[in-house]
């Protein structure tokens, strides 16, 4: 790039433009420019150091939020499998025995009705009429 050679025409042009009287103000007003190029590169570099980070707490934050939601739907879900448990254990389990229960109960009544009435004579059955006035009589 620009080697001492370079460096050298230069500062003969700048010199030879500026002339030796002005040359000294010239330099302080380059050294000034530098500098406050200088702070302003500094502070640039330290605002995109600054906005990394806040990209990076967003990510992270954006990743948090999304753990959560997840975990949130899982708790839910298993809230609803274990809630679909208990009514099946203390719901329909109870229910389904007392269904059978009453049914055999019904079908052994059926059962033992039919056995009595296939027992008794046919003499035995018969059927009472009676009036409005009259109480009903026990057979």
């Amino acid at each position: 790039m620009f080697g001492f050679e370079h460096l050298l025409v230069i500062m003969i042009v700048v010199l030879l433009v500026v002339g030796p009287k002005k040359l000294p103000d010239v330099a302080r007003a380059l050294g000034r420019g530098y500098a406050e190029f200088k702070r302003t590169m500094d502070e640039l570099k330290s605002a995109m150091d600054q906005d990394e980070t806040v990209r990076g707490l967003k990510e992270e934050f954006r990743s948090a939020q999304r753990e959560v939601s997840l975990k949130r739907h899982l708790m839910n879900s298993i809230v609803s499998d274990e809630g679909s448990a208990i009514k099946s254990a203390v719901y329909d389990e109870p229910k389904e025995a007392l269904e059978t229960a009453l049914a055999e109960s019904k079908s052994l009544v059926q059962g033992t009705a039919a056995e009595t009435a296939g027992a008794r004579p046919a003499e035995e059955t018969r059927s009472v009429e009676r009036t409005p006035e009259e109480p009903i009589e026990k057979v």
